[in-house]
């Protein structure tokens, strides 16, 4: 297992550093100008109504989703652009090729404490142990509420321990870095900047501004990492430890997720937090019909939102998009037509992170990485 984290730097911190050092003052203009500061989206992100969707979470979230295939400090940056300008962001890693082991999941806590996100990486098709461990559909039970794709749930159960330690230690307003630095010797933790301008740590024990606890959960993910925040939903409803959980679950915002167990655990999850999951699917995406059904019977739950002209639109809830009969086929149609511009009704080019972000931001390209 690997441990980063990083922490996005607290404004007012950075300014007062930038007072005390011996820089040109248009030098520090230059970075008081480009580092933002206010959190815009911290009254929306306390809200936890089911049922209610927010095209700005879906935004934040889809950025977290798509840089969740980056490290820990990349993910603190590119949060602090989007709305979280001093976030803790800690990476969790698990490689094991033997078992076909390959996954991360990053958990972001707020400058106050009071937001917690859970962002689980999708699959690199570069990667051959995660395609692996995709295309290893044999049913594995979940608990008594049904059965759930085995490869993805192994991966799940690899990262819940440490995970389940860093959102009970959230909840009671400790900072999820000093959690992670003492459970890992040697974990480098970057938390504000000293007289030198270097990245320093904070004393053990520290909390949050304010000594904030947790208040609004929220769980996303792309691709394979998609079908894991499902299942730590799922595992939050379902273990008696996590009970104070469960009412701060603000949403569970996929993309590009495949169907993660059979109908019998979607009908008893769907009642459970399907008014909390919202499921993105980008055009012609093949991923979302898979796997195919010569490997069972997978069902969609929660509500669906498309890709329109205008950003994203709701299509229902349930079970949509279908199965697609054979999913090796279909995601080989998927491809060819991705490398040759071929007209087909699958595309993995619509699988991309990067055009979930663009809908979800409602953006020109390259805008993505701008505030």
């Amino acid at each position: 297992m690997d441990f980063q984290s990083a922490q996005a730097p607290d404004y007012q911190a950075f300014v007062e550093h930038l007072a005390g050092a011996s820089l040109e003052e248009d030098l520090k203009e230059i970075f008081r100008r480009n580092i933002p500061s206010d959190d815009a989206l911290a009254g929306g992100l306390l809200e936890t109504i089911p049922g209610r969707y927010d095209p700005k979470i879906a935004a934040l979230l889809a950025s977290a989703a798509a840089w969740a295939y980056s490290d820990a400090d990349s993910m603190a940056r590119m949060l602090r652009v989007r709305g979280l300008p001093n976030n803790r962001t800690v990476a969790i890693h698990w490689n094991n090729e033997g078992v076909l082991l390959d996954t991360t999941a990053h958990v972001v806590q707020s400058g106050t404490g009071k937001v917690v996100i859970l962002c689980f990486s999708g699959t690199r098709l570069t990667n051959l142990v995660q395609v692996l461990a995709s295309a290893d559909m044999r049913w594995d039970p979940f608990f008594s509420a049904g059965l759930v794709h085995g490869g993805f749930f192994r991966a799940f159960l690899a990262l819940w321990p440490s995970l389940k330690i860093l959102l009970e230690g959230a909840m009671q307003g400790h900072s999820i870095c000093d959690m992670i630095r003492i459970d890992a010797a040697g974990h480098r933790c970057h938390t504000r900047f000293d007289e030198d301008g270097a990245a320093g740590t904070a004393p053990y024990g520290s909390r949050p501004e304010g000594g904030g606890a947790l208040e609004t959960l929220y769980i996303t993910g792309h691709s394979f990492g998609a079908a894991l925040a499902v299942l730590a939903a799922a595992a939050i409803h379902t273990e008696s430890a996590l009970v104070a959980l469960k009412e701060k679950l603000g949403g569970v915002y996929t993309f590009g997720q495949p169907m993660v167990g059979d109908e019998v655990f979607a009908a008893n999850f769907s009642k459970i937090f399907g008014d909390r999951l919202f499921r993105h699917v980008q055009r012609n995406d093949v991923i979302p019909r898979l796997p195919g059904r010569m490997n069972g019977r997978f069902a969609h739950f929660g509500y669906e939102y498309r890709a329109s002209a205008t950003g994203w639109k709701l299509a229902g809830k349930g079970a949509t998009p279908r199965q697609t009969m054979f999913g090796g086929i279909a995601t080989l149609i998927g491809m060819l037509g991705w490398l040759s511009n071929l007209p087909v009704p699958y595309s993995m080019e619509d699988h991309l992170p990067l055009q979930y972000l663009r809908t979800s931001m409602r953006s020109a390209p390259g805008s993505e990485f701008l505030p």
